[in-house]
C-alpha cells in the first residue's frame, strides 16, 4: 500500500507539441528529485479522464500533475471529480486550466492574453477581427472568448457573431473552419486562432487558397509554431511557455510532497504577445 517513486502526468493530447514541451519542463525537475514519470492522455474526454485517474491510483503515484479533460463545473460534476482526486491520497497540481479544484494550480491568463491581442489588432486599424476557437463548453474556450469580447469592448468595436468560428481544438477542425471563413461574403481583416493545432489548420487552408502565402489576413496564433521559426516565416503569436508551465508545476508538486500542510498556491504565468508582421 506504499506509494511509488513515480509522478503521474495526465494531459489532453500526448502528441501535441505544446505538451511535449511541458513534459520537458516536468522531467528536468523530477529527475533532480529521483522520480520516474508515468504519462497518460485523456483525449479531452471525461470517461478517458476517469480511466487515466484510476490507472494512476492503481500505480500508487507519489504525486500527480493533471490537466482536466472537460469543464467539470459546467457539467455539474466537479464534486465527483474532487472526491475522485481526494481518494488518490497523493499531492496534486492542476495545470493549464482552472476548473475550481481544491489543489495547487498553475496556468496562463488566456483571457487577458486574447484581450491584448484584440487590442493590438485594433490599434493597427482592424475592426473586423475573427476568432477561431474550440468547443463552447470548454473552460479555455470560455476564458478566451471572454477575452475576445473584452478586447472588442475596450477598443469600441461592435461584436459580430459571424466573426466567431467554432470547431474543436484540432488541426483538421482549424482547416475546415478556415475554409468556411474564406468562403464567407463578409470577410475579416484579422484572425486570432486559439491554439497551436487550430493555427496549423488555419495556415494550411490559407496557404492552399493563396498558393503558399500566409498573409491573407493579419493573424495571431495562441502558442508558437516552431516550424514557422525554422523556415524563417514571420509569425505573430501569444507566447505561452509550455516548458515553464511544466517546470513550475513540477516544482510546486515537489514542494507539496515535502510540505503537505502548506496552503494551496494559485500561480498565473505571463503570456506575452510576440508580433513580427505588424
Amino acid at each position: 500500500m506504499k506509494s511509488s517513486s513515480t509522478i503521474g502526468v495526465i494531459v489532453p493530447e500526448i502528441s501535441n507539441t505544446f505538451f511535449g514541451e511541458l513534459f520537458s519542463g516536468v522531467e528536468d525537475v523530477t529527475k533532480k528529485h529521483n522520480y520516474s514519470l508515468l504519462y497518460s492522455g485523456n483525449d479531452n474526454d471525461k470517461e478517458a479522464d476517469y480511466k487515466a485517474l484510476d490507472m494512476m491510483k492503481m500505480q500508487r503515484v507519489r504525486g500527480l500533475l493533471y490537466i482536466p479533460a472537460v469543464n467539470y463545473a459546467a457539467l455539474g460534476i466537479l464534486d465527483k471529480l474532487q472526491r475522485k482526486l481526494d481518494r488518490m491520497n497523493c499531492p496534486i497540481v492542476c495545470m493549464d486550466r482552472d476548473v475550481g479544484l481544491k489543489c495547487d494550480i498553475v496556468h496562463f491568463d488566456d483571457q487577458s492574453a486574447v484581450r491584448k491581442a484584440v487590442l493590438a489588432l485594433a490599434n493597427e486599424g482592424h475592426s473586423k477581427i475573427a476568432i477561431i476557437i474550440g468547443e463552447e463548453e470548454n473552460i479555455l474556450s470560455i476564458q478566451r472568448f471572454e477575452g475576445y469580447l473584452e478586447g472588442l469592448k475596450q477598443a469600441g468595436i461592435q461584436y459580430d457573431e459571424k466573426l466567431v468560428l467554432r470547431g474543436s481544438y484540432t488541426r483538421v477542425s482549424g482547416y475546415q473552419v478556415t475554409k468556411r471563413m474564406i468562403a464567407q461574403e463578409d470577410q475579416p481583416t484579422a484572425v486570432i486562432t486559439c491554439n497551436n493545432l487550430l493555427s496549423k489548420g488555419y495556415l494550411q487552408a490559407v496557404c492552399e487558397y493563396t498558393h503558399g502565402k500566409t498573409d491573407l489576413y493579419t493573424h495571431i496564433g495562441l502558442d508558437e509554431i516552431d516550424m514557422m521559426q525554422y523556415l524563417g516565416i514571420p509569425y505573430n503569436c501569444i507566447q505561452r511557455d509550455a516548458y515553464e508551465l511544466g517546470r513550475s508545476a513540477a516544482e510546486l508538486l515537489m514542494k507539496r510532497i515535502e510540505q503537505p500542510e502548506e496552503a494551496y498556491q494559485h500561480m498565473i504565468l505571463s503570456s506575452p504577445l510576440i508580433h513580427q508582421t505588424f
